[in-house]
């Protein structure tokens, strides 16, 4: 079996006494609450029982002080949300909110105890344009008894045993395939004589974070104390280890019982100056074209929605800092330590221009073309500094700098072909591109596949928030992680095939086209070959492309990224959908849609999304494969 595991049961049915007396519980809660504010709950979690969306109404308005108010609100529906009383209501909060090009506010709060985060127990308090709370969608978890917060395993004893766990591939791992077709080659650490060697510690944290040095493993190991739910009544401290493999071939994120030293969870996390360059613009098969960097707005096709930044640098910012393929947002190179790409001046200006249109110095210069490229496209959207984007300098705008794209083209074939490490805001995301030895294509010549891996760079930063790592690891989450970035490819690149160049063949690297014939839906998940992540992001892809379809392409990209800032941690493909209307009923109230469009598009999106098997009637247990119940209906009057 794999080395990816997770030791919680998503689907045992929770009961519907305790269902029913948490709807009393939001009954009484709402006679305290203020003025003629009222909740009530609309959907539950399967993993916990506990409310998975509390929707509130007639809360007043009040602009600004969103953090603060988001603190008081699940602290005064604590209740509600499946705290008992003994148990404190403690969530942390973020420095800033999240914002939607509606003016939608989006406060990320993760639940803790004594101290200690609570692996995946996070809720998002969303607040209207006009700064009324609406909805708090997420994860809680009932602490029922106190626990006791002192390990009996050492650090260095958890890091071990993570260690042994990664350290080798199962016999059905060295069988797999990337979605290329290339044989995987994982990788192996010899950890025989391995001794954990604590570098630094904050004893004076209560999850004791802590650094370890690198050992056999590719960079500084990382560790810390988090609460993992197993179920009912079983809330386990755990050691969070993060164990990067050696030159940076995958991460693996492990929880190992602090207590018994038993491994709870364990999962991959990589996933696969004026000047000008002549780059490729789309794939290997058309003509190089020489083209300024930055493009100018106008070029990307997508208005922003909101207002762009007036203060040096205004946008779009400048891609080049010197004479190299290295700037304020990407950092390129070849392999994992080779150099990048130095132009020369001519005419003016200076110029990217390598003599060997297929060779080393073609493909830095294209991964750092397709990367600073989506940089813009996606600041167009919103993806900002606040937001946790990959900038070396934020300019003062907010978040944390020091995390441009460390963007690496390798001149022959990686483990896993390509792929994208993210972790939180102020540590640069890794983009690794290689081979395709089965056609002798380059993937850093094939923006279907940049933009596939920039993308979810993009997605684990928007979910539950910059800082947030653990947003999208539930088998839903993961399957929609790569929906979402096949989607953004083929919306920009306009086209319903992902990765036909790369692969050399009209049929890319999926299943089926992105067209109206998808065959399969909601229904399937869970079964066939519906277990895969990027399989079960296909589903997800072919309901938004069709929404495009629907609606247009230009309201349905900038729908999905802010439904990205509203989402719950850890969402199904039903949370996102309502968090697409979510956003989509925002930019009704804040006026940037008249009624009749706003209509229109919620009759396109419901149609969408019904076509698919996700109409009002579908279900699932949370975010699992489990539970899968399709609905091919659309609500009275949506269509």
């Amino acid at each position: 079996m794999s080395r990816e595991i997770d030791r919680r049961d998503f689907s045992a049915d929770k009961s519907e006494v305790r269902q029913s007396e948490l709807e009393s519980l939001a009954s009484e809660v709402s006679q305290n609450l203020q003025g003629d504010h009222r909740i009530r709950i609309t959907n539950f979690d399967a993993a916990t029982g506990n409310p998975a969306a509390i929707i509130s109404e007639d809360a007043p308005a009040e602009e600004g002080n969103y953090i603060n108010r988001a603190l008081a609100h699940v602290q005064a529906i604590s209740g509600a949300l499946g705290l008992v009383e003994t148990q404190p209501t403690e969530f942390a909060a973020p420095p800033k909110e999240q914002t939607t090009s509606s003016g939608a506010k989006a406060v990320h709060l993760q639940q803790q105890y004594k101290g200690i985060p609570i692996f995946q127990a996070a809720q998002t308090v969303r607040f209207a344009p006009d700064h009324r709370l609406t909805e708090t969608v997420g994860s809680s978890v009932t602490i029922s008894e106190e626990k006791d917060v002192s390990p009996r395993l050492s650090v260095e004893e958890a890091v071990l045993a993570a260690a042994r766990h990664v350290a080798e591939p199962e016999p059905d791992e060295r069988e797999a395939t990337d979605q290329f077709g290339e044989p995987l080659h994982p990788t192996s650490v010899d950890v025989s004589g391995y001794v954990p060697n604590v570098v630094t510690v904050l004893t004076d944290e209560a999850r004791q974070p802590t650094v370890l040095g690198s050992g056999p493993f590719g960079d500084q190991i990382t560790a810390k104390l988090t609460w993992f739910y197993l179920s009912e009544d079983d809330v386990r401290l755990g050691w969070e280890v993060d164990l990067t493999m050696p030159n940076y071939e995958g991460q693996y994120r492990t929880i190992v019982d602090a207590n018994s030293g038993e491994i709870l969870y364990c999962r991959q996390q990589a996933r696969f100056v004026v000047a000008r360059g002549n780059v490729y613009h789309v794939n290997g098969a058309e003509d190089r074209r020489m083209t300024d960097f930055p493009r100018p707005q106008e070029d990307y096709g997508v208005p922003s929605r909101d207002p762009l930044p007036n203060t040096p640098p205004p946008f779009p910012g400048d891609w080049v800092e010197a004479d190299a393929a290295v700037g304020n947002s990407v950092r390129a190179h070849l392999g994992a330590a080779g150099p990048t790409i130095k132009g020369t001046v001519k005419d003016g200006l200076l110029t990217f221009d390598p003599d060997d249109p297929t060779g080393d110095e073609q493909k830095v210069l294209n991964i750092f073309y397709f990367n600073c490229y989506m940089h813009d496209y996606f600041y167009l959207l919103g993806f900002r500094e606040t937001d946790g984007n990959f900038q070396r300098d934020n300019f003062g705008r907010g978040g944390f700098g020091g995390d441009p794209v460390d963007a690496r083209a390798h001149p022959g074939a990686v483990n896993g072909t390509a792929n994208m490490l993210t972790l939180s805001d102020s540590k640069a995301p890794i983009m690794n591109m290689g081979l395709v030895t089965s056609t002798g294509r380059h993937t850093a010549f094939d923006a279907d596949v940049v933009y596939h891996e920039f993308t979810h760079g993009v997605t684990n930063r928007l979910v539950g928030g910059p800082l947030d790592e653990r947003s999208l690891d539930a088998p839903q989450s993961r399957g929609m992680g790569e929906g979402w970035s096949d989607y953004i490819a083929c919306t920009i690149n306009e086209t319903t095939v992902a990765g036909a160049w790369v692969v050399d063949s009209p049929d890319g690297i999926r299943g089926f086209p992105y067209d109206s014939n998808f065959p399969d839906n909601f229904g399937d998940l869970g079964t066939g070959r519906y277990r895969e992540e990027h399989n079960v992001g296909e589903i997800w892809c072919a309901a938004l492309m069709e929404m495009n379809r629907n609606i247009g392409a230009d309201l349905g990209v900038q729908l999905v990224v802010d439904a990205l800032k509203l989402s719950p941690t850890n969402p199904s493909f039903l949370e996102m959908r309502d968090s697409i209307l979510a956003a989509l009923d925002d930019m009704l109230t804040a006026e940037k849609l008249d009624p009749d469009a706003h209509a229109a598009a919620r009759s396109g999106i419901w149609t969408a999304f019904a076509k698919f098997g996700m109409g009002p009637g579908a279900r699932s247990n949370g975010a699992s494969l489990s539970g899968i119940v399709a609905d091919f209906d659309t609500p009275l009057g949506s269509a």
